[in-house]
């Protein structure tokens, strides 16, 4: 489940496509590129527009769909864990029909199949330890007896508002939280929590500095028009170029007229010209600028800027590919760890056609054998009384 969470991730930020954020990025570098040249002009500064409107609505998008799986994956643990307690319910009933059936003398086979199967299909959703008493199981869930001979314990998630109000496990009787070690549920959680959310929180980092980095070189220049000092971002909810991030970014509906973008500096109190690329240029050097660690926009700490826009950027995908090479490792393992075991419990629990054959070969000289006894006796008979039982007549 790890493996196709990571593979499903992928797919989202699919940056092998000319949609990808990477592509968006180098377009809005090359808009700038175009500004900055003598001939630069309307035309250019629209390439400037719309590139930066193609960068907010690739990130309003990845922002939308990674939010949508992450819920989605809040769902499929819910529907889980329903599915987990409705088995731990099941294999309590069994316990008890097979007890009932058994004290009879009875062997209560089928009861006892159903209740492996069910055993098998929980200790894949999450680690478990199962205690065989006579003709009960109790199976343990992390420490705690879920399931004590006829009894069982249900696990309930709940609204966790640490994790903003995505769920939590806990114990339905004494609400004690449960942190799972293995198993199905697990990887789900991890998806959720650590994948889905760790991968989208560096989007974020990178739309932060992106956006507070780009605004502070745009609002120091001037547009050809006014010398009015305007950000190229906005937050959609304060309305301003403050505290932007991957939820609120939108671009400046301001600098729909082309004159408004900022390509000059220009001198206080008027406009900058047709000619004045200063501004463009700044914005061009901000693509090579230093500004990241390996997670976070360092706009505080220079120590910690050692990567660009494109390299953090790239830092984000490569590590996205290299946790899905580990993951398909280890599921590989898994796979091979689980056939063995399966394997081995086959050898000592399951039917061996040898030896299924070898009894049938032994049963049949058995019954040949038998056969030949009767045969004898009733020639012996035969003869007592149609031969001997004639004598003196």
């Amino acid at each position: 489940k790890r493996q196709t969470g990571i593979e499903e991730l992928e797919t989202i930020f699919n940056d092998n496509s000319e949609e990808g954020l990477q592509s968006v990025m180098n377009d809005f570098w090359d808009s700038w590129s175009q500004v900055s040249k003598p001939a630069g002009g309307l035309t250019a500064r629209a390439l400037v527009k719309e590139s930066a409107i193609a960068f907010v609505e690739t990130v309003r998008y990845l922002d939308q769909t990674l939010t949508n799986y992450r819920n989605n994956k809040d769902v499929d643990i819910r529907e889980n864990v329903n599915n987990l307690n409705q088995i731990t319910k099941r294999i309590a009933e069994l316990n008890k029909e097979i007890r009932q059936q058994e004290s009879t003398g009875a062997t209560a086979n089928d009861y006892r199949d159903e209740r492996s199967e069910l055993v098998n299909e929980l200790s894949s959703m999450v680690k478990i330890r199962v205690i065989e008493d006579g003709n009960s199981f109790s199976i343990a869930i992390e420490g705690k007896l879920a399931v004590e001979d006829s009894r069982y314990t249900e696990i309930e998630v709940y609204d966790d508002p640490a994790l903003d109000g995505y769920g939590s496990l806990r114990w339905a009787d004494t609400k004690g939280s449960i942190i799972l070690t293995g198993g199905g549920i697990k990887a789900m959680f991890e998806t959720r929590d650590e994948f889905v959310k760790g991968y989208r929180d560096r989007l974020d980092e990178f739309v932060k500095g992106f956006a507070a980095e780009a605004n502070k070189i745009h609002e120091s220049g001037r547009g050809i028009k006014d010398d009015i000092q305007r950000s190229l971002f906005k937050n959609v909810v304060t309305g301003d170029g403050t505290n932007i991030d991957l939820s609120n970014i939108i671009f400046n509906s301001d600098l729909n007229d082309l004159d408004n973008i900022a390509a000059g500096v220009g001198t206080p109190g008027s406009p900058a010209d047709n000619e004045d690329n200063r501004n463009a240029n700044e914005m061009l050097l901000l693509r090579n600028k230093k500004l990241f660690s390996q997670t976070k926009y360092e706009d505080t700490v220079p120590a910690n800027q050692k990567n660009t826009f494109d390299e953090f950027y790239r830092l984000l995908i490569s590590d996205l590919g290299i946790s899905g090479q580990e993951a398909q490792t280890a599921a590989t393992a898994q796979v091979t760890l689980v056939s063995q075991i399966y394997n081995r419990r086959t050898e000592l629990s399951g039917v061996s056609l040898d030896e299924e054959m070898a009894n049938m070969i032994k049963y049949e000289k058995s019954y040949n054998a038998c056969a030949r006894v009767v045969n004898a006796m009733d020639e012996m008979i035969d003869y007592i009384v149609n031969k001997i039982g004639i004598v003196g007549r």
